[in-house]
């Protein structure tokens, strides 16, 4: 997103007594908070020194609350180069792990009052040099991001600084070409494998890393480049060059490598945006020919390790989307480019900040990150979802006030929902899931799996998991009601670069003509379409939830009675209404017997043309499944001792048949299942009042029960004229057998 909730502004440090209080403890309040994940606190962290091994400091935490809620949680994290000596009274502690680094976790969960600052306050010692960030986070108990602050420092045997040391970073100009290298006779080579440890504590190679080869002469003082490679998708490389000094000694190489990528760079934001690099020991007068391994693995818990998960991130992303332009010639963002744009993220491990990309100069093509997005690789690839957007269309879609702050499942506006949706899709699936991740202890957010009536989703085109869950229904193979078919990732990334599009809806109407008909009932499923119309065709039958803004469209046929019906479906009780009313207007025939799963129908009367009826579904229960079929009336009639022998499949809930009675007539009408089969019979009377007759308007009826023959006997009809004989099924299938005695 371009203004990402995944932290909070860092609160003024000023930690004056006067308005602290003790951790409070009010009644929760009954409403959902109206704040978005990520902006319901304020987070200050403040050490009063940075301490060096051996020495303490004290740690004061305030978290101020920006509306009442009720679950509010404080988590302080403290790395392995630090211990307490004094935890803050009151925290719960144990040991977590994050990839491969340990760190003491200690935390709260209580009400919380808005405006209340709830100060935590302890002493730390320093056990060990190196870097340290003391993360903390304060979250409410629904998923998605935490507010948070943080404090860097690098601990020392004798003395420690806040922040990074300096020289971390240095200043950068890339040439070109950055390929292996093959060696010729009497170079020298390195070789190795740039590794950092995944979150989910998995050693990964570094891939599209640059890695430079330097010679150093005159005990340091001077370094001449030896050559610079990328590290391919496993994270190797392999650098040669000549193999002797001026004075026929083995060259003294140093490894390095910077956080420069195939098209992105990251930069320190402290120091000038200089790139990051990294070494290890200088390698000493090695031998002309030989070909020297040098691996590089970030230490655990470092901002080095930080670095390269982003590193890896970008290359995640960069490699999804460009195997979607579907061109092996092009290894651009956009295809066509001469010289391919570079996008810059701005990192440090002491920055607290809103990860947003900037699409305006002097900014433009710029990501500044948070120091937690080491943490979260997905918020990379959502930023870069920007950047893709920006670079393809040449500008981003105009952007409103509501967008500044703004959530997954919330309202904002179209263009806000579009812009932000498109970057989750793209953080979706370059990871292949169907999730929303932030880091380990924020939960998820499912995207894939709500619709209508999902229980903290706002409905509508502008809201941006909307948004992201009808592109995934457009890209994957899993059927769901509406979502029916695919075109694919790629053709999802062919439908965007096809023209620039300010709005969800204009990117529809940019697919193909085949497609639109999956992309209206994508976006029907997922909301972003308030209604919905479709054919029931005769005879068969659609399962679909109950009270959703959905009317089916069945025909009659001139002349003849026409019926449909709906149930409940599968094991349970539960009823559901059916409405029936004719498409081009007039009175609505209601059926409801309000007292379990049977079928309900409507009859409709012949009519003197063909003619279209609208009907709805509705139930006690939000989605409730239902089945629905309608069936018209075959020619010809059911005559006096001649049986009809019909299948009813396992998915047909309603047939129909008519025969004409006379004043004065004694008929009897009996079915029979030949399979056992549950069935219920109904006879209609024609009405001269009405289009429709709902089944409790039916002449008769009987309803005996599983494999009974049902049996109806009419006695002196009032009206004569054409009858309907309906067969309701409730369960089995096979033949029955319909005879008019």
């Amino acid at each position: 997103m371009l203004r990402r909730l995944t932290a909070a502004a860092l609160a003024a440090t000023a930690l004056a007594a006067a308005g602290l209080v003790a951790a409070p403890a009010h009644a929760a309040p009954a409403r959902t908070p109206s704040c978005d994940p990520g902006d319901c606190f304020t987070v200050s962290v403040r050490l009063d020194r940075a301490p060096a091994v051996g020495q303490t400091a004290t740690l004061t935490v305030e978290v101020t609350a920006k509306e009442d809620l009720p679950d509010a949680t404080t988590t302080i994290e403290l790395p392995e180069t630090l211990r307490w000596v004094r935890p803050p009274a009151g925290l719960d502690r144990r040991a977590a792990t994050i990839g491969r680094s340990r760190v003491d976790r200690a935390s709260r969960t209580e009400r919380a009052r808005k405006g209340e600052r709830v100060r935590y306050e302890g002493v730390v010692t320093a056990v060990a040099p190196g870097p340290a960030s003391i993360r903390v986070q304060a979250r409410d108990g629904r998923p998605g991001p935490g507010s948070e602050g943080l404090v860097h420092l690098t601990v020392g045997a004798e003395s420690s600084i806040f922040g990074m040391p300096p020289g971390s970073a240095k200043p950068h100009t890339r040439t070109q070409p950055l390929v292996q290298t093959a060696s010729l006779v009497g170079d020298t080579c390195v070789h190795g494998h740039v590794t950092h440890v995944t979150l989910d504590g998995v050693v990964r190679g570094t891939p599209s890393t640059l890695v430079e080869a330097w010679d150093v002469d005159a005990g340091g003082a001077e370094y001449d480049k030896l050559g610079a490679t990328l590290t391919d998708d496993a994270g190797n490389y392999r650098i040669c060059f000549t193999g002797t000094e001026e004075n026929g000694t083995g060259q003294d190489v140093d490894v390095q490598v910077l956080t420069e990528g195939r098209y992105w760079r990251i930069v320190d934001p402290t120091d000038n945006d200089n790139v990051y690099w990294a070494n290890g020991s200088v390698h000493k007068d090695i031998p002309p020919g030989d070909d020297r391994t040098v691996d590089v693995t970030a230490p655990p818990g470092t901002p080095v390790e930080d670095l390269l998960r982003i590193m890896a991130a970008a290359h995640d992303t960069w490699n999804f989307y460009v195997r979607q332009l579907q061109q092996p010639d092009n290894d651009c963002w956009k295809s066509g480019e001469a010289v391919c744009r570079t996008v810059t993220f701005k990192w440090a491990p002491t920055r607290v900040v809103t990860s947003s990309y900037c699409s305006f100069d002097p900014c433009r093509f710029q990501i500044d990150l948070d120091a937690s997005v080491g943490l979260e690789k997905m918020t990379v690839a959502h930023e870069l979802g920007h950047f893709i957007m920006d670079y393809t269309y040449g500008h981003l879609p105009p952007r409103d006030p509501a967008c500044s702050v703004h959530y997954v499942t919330s309202r904002s506006t179209e263009s806000c929902a579009w812009v932000e949706g498109w970057a989750h899709w793209i953080s979706v699936q370059t990871y292949g899931g169907t999730h929303i991740r932030w880091k380990a202890t924020d939960g998820t957010v499912d995207v894939e799996s709500p619709t209508w009536f999902s229980a903290g989703w706002d409905d509508g085109p502008d809201v941006e998991g909307r948004v992201t869950a009808a592109l995934l229904d457009l890209a994957d193979n899993h059927e769901e009601i509406w979502d029916t078919g695919s075109i694919g990732t790629h053709g999802v990334v062919a439908a965007f670069r096809k023209a620039p599009a300010d709005t969800f809806a204009q990117f529809l109407a940019g697919l193909k003509p085949e497609d639109q008909a999956l992309a209206e009932s994508v976006a029907f499923q997922n909301t972003i379409r308030g209604s919905r119309t479709e054919d029931l065709d005769d005879r068969t039958t659609v399962r679909r939830p109950a009270n959703v803004p959905l009317q089916s469209l069945f025909s009659s046929t001139t002349g003849r009675w026409s019926v449909v019906a709906a149930a409940t479906s599968g094991a349970g009780s539960g009823d559901v209404t059916l409405e029936v009313n004719p498409f081009e207007g007039g009175s609505t025939v209601r059926s409801s017997q309000g007292l379990g799963p049977d079928p309900d129908f409507v009859a409709v009367q012949p009519t003197l043309v063909d003619q279209i009826f609208a009907s709805r579904v509705s139930s006690g229960v939000d989605l409730r499944e239902y089945v629905l079929q309608s069936a018209v009336a075959p020619p010809g009639d059911l005559e006096r001792g001649t049986p009809q022998t019909f299948t009813m499949p396992a998915d047909q809930l309603v047939e129909i048949r008519t025969t004409p009675i006379d004043l004065g007539a004694f008929v009897t009408f009996t079915v029979t299942p030949q399979n056992g089969q549950d069935i219920d019979l109904y006879v209609m009377a024609p009405n001269s009042t009405a289009w429709g007759l709902a089944r409790s308007a039916a002449r008769r009826s009987s309803t005996g029960g599983p494999g009974k023959a049902e049996r109806i006997t009419i006695a002196d009809p009032k009206v004569p004229g054409v009858y309907a004989v309906i067969v309701v099924k409730k369960s089995g299938d096979g033949d029955l057998t319909l005879t008019r005695t």
